[in-house]
This record gives structure tokens, sequence and C-alpha cells, in this order.
């Protein structure tokens, strides 16, 4: 299996095209915001702040979020994320920073592609964490009553689920399994909602689906505030259609070299996993291919060898 990690907005905007229909019509996600890319440093050609506007004349009407979309963990932490602005000063915030250098934690890279989405104003306990992982003969869901920034070691605090492979999933025993803990008002939409998502991610192949916050707002409409999810690329051949055209981004701090994206190609089309990655394109010394973890053993002794330092893949 092939797991790749997707862009926010990737995945935001597969829930809003798929949610109603594996809801049947009960929920919806209408807008998963707008991806902004560098094409917009050139003003006479490619994705233009005009055309932005144009595709979508709710960002002059609504206050807005902005934040990078770059497989970035804990960027509010980070400082960045803007919160409550307008069309011109989202876009202000987002020119100041595209393609400049940004340091987070311990890695150094640029900041090429954001994502602006409505605000979505609420209150501190409507704030849910959910996750949905893949395990070889089960999936494991992973649900906390009180989500957001400071959620904290949910894995040690979160109630837990595991459905194993084909079985069904009931409101039932969602509610009864993860739901203790939330407002009985608010128990049986909330396990609607969490049977459509995992409906939704077990029929596109997602690996790993993590939103935190999910909100539900006085009206009891769901929304996910800030979404990470992985799915597995070698389902290509079964959900290509319902997929549509996805970006798959390098890590943070590490542009894709020709060669990874060729051995990353290879790899989307195989059950077999092949995988390149360039540490250092000028060092000297290059391990030939290995499988079942003999290319970490090689690394290891590469580097107790004192040449680490010259590890080129």
């Amino acid at each position: 299996m092939s797991v790749k990690p997707i862009r926010e907005h990737t995945g935001k905007s597969l829930l809003a095209r798929w949610l109603g229909e594996y809801s049947k019509g009960k929920h919806s996600y209408a807008n998963p915001g707008v991806l902004v890319s560098p094409e917009v440093l050139n003003k006479t050609g490619g994705q233009t702040w005009d055309m932005i506007l144009d595709e979508n004349p709710w960002l002059k009407t609504t206050k807005l979020v902005a934040k990078p979309d770059q497989l970035i963990k804990r960027r509010g932490k980070a400082g960045l994320i803007a919160v409550n602005k307008t069309f011109e000063e989202a876009k202000d915030w987002v020119m100041e920073r595209m393609c400049k250098e940004q340091k987070i934690e311990t890695v150094t890279g640029q900041l090429t592609h954001f994502l602006i989405e409505p605000l979505i104003v609420h209150k501190q306990e409507e704030e849910f964490y959910i996750c949905m992982l893949s395990h070889r003969y089960y999936d494991e869901l992973l649900f906390y009553h009180e989500g957001g920034v400071d959620v904290g070691d949910v894995d040690s605090k979160a109630e837990k689920m595991h459905l194993p492979t084909g079985e069904a999933m009931t409101e039932a025993a969602v509610i009864t399994k993860l739901l203790s803990k939330v407002a009985a008002g608010k128990q049986a939409n909330l396990a609607s909602f969490i049977v459509s998502l995992f409906a939704f991610y077990r029929d596109l192949h997602f690996a790993y689906l993590e939103i935190n916050p999910l909100v539900m707002l006085e009206d009891n409409t769901v929304v996910p505030l800030d979404m990470a999810a992985k799915i597995d690329e070698t389902a290509n051949f079964l959900c290509a259609q319902k997929w549509g055209p996805i970006d798959w981004p390098p890590p943070f701090g590490r542009d894709a070299f020709p060669e990874e994206a060729l051995i990353r190609d290879m790899d989307g089309k195989t059950g077999a996993s092949l995988k390149l990655t360039i540490l250092n394109d000028r060092g000297r010394v290059w391990t030939m291919v290995a499988g079942g973890g003999a290319s970490v053993v090689y690394a290891d002794t590469v580097a107790d060898y004192g040449w680490g330092h010259e590890l080129a893949n």
C-alpha cells in the first residue's frame, strides 16, 4: 500500500463533493475554500487574484481564515493562521509570506500554497476531535469531546472504536462507544455525520483522516475546520473518477526532485512499495534498491562509518 498525504484543500474538496451522497442528503459541506498558489506572483498568466475573486465571490462578503496548506503541523502555534480577515487583509497576509522562507520548529522551507476559507464563528464547547486510521485487519476511530489547538495527547484520552475490515458501522455503536461525553441533544446528529464520514473515508480509500476541530454549531450543522489526510494511492484505478486530479505535495522544507516524482508515479501503479528520497543531491554515497527495512540498516551503517553527511538517498 502506497499511502500519501494530501493537501487540506484536497481533502475538504473531496468531502464537499461527496458528503451529501454518503449521508443521503442529510449532511453537506458547502465551502472548502480556495487554494492560492505561487502563480499569483505572475500578474500576466495563471492564477490571479482577480480570477480567484471572480470564481469565489463569497471572499468579498464574509470574514476569512488564511493558512499555509503544505502538510505543516501545529500551524496555529507557529503563528501561521490569520483569523477574522477581510479579503484584502487575507490577500496581503498571503502575499507577505508567499515564496518566503519560514522556519517551523527545526525545518526551514518556502511557503508556496495557502488555503483561504470562510471564518466559522463558534464556541469552544462546540469543538470536537475525530481521527480515522486504517490498520491491516481493522479501522480505528478516535473521538474526543474537547477538540481544538490544545487537545493534547488524544491517544491516551480519546474514546476508541475498532471496526473489522468490511464490517458496517451503525449510529447506535458510534453513540455507545464514542459519544458518551457529548450532550444528549447532539449525539444523534453527530453520530449520523460520523457514519457518513466513515463511509466516505472507506469508499475513497483514505488511510488516515484527522479533523481537529470538528465543530457542531447550535443548529446542529457539522463543519470540519482543520483537516489532515492520507490516501492509498494504489487505489487510483478504483477511485480516479471520484478523486479527480490530486496534487501530491512533498513534505514541507523539501522540494521534490524529478527523479522522486518518477518513482512516486511508479509507486502509485503497483501494490509494491517503491520509494526514493533524496537527502543530499551532492552526496557521494548512494544506496542500491533495498526492501523490508534494509534501506534503514544501510543508512545506519553508512552513518556509523562516519559518512552520514555524504548519504545521498
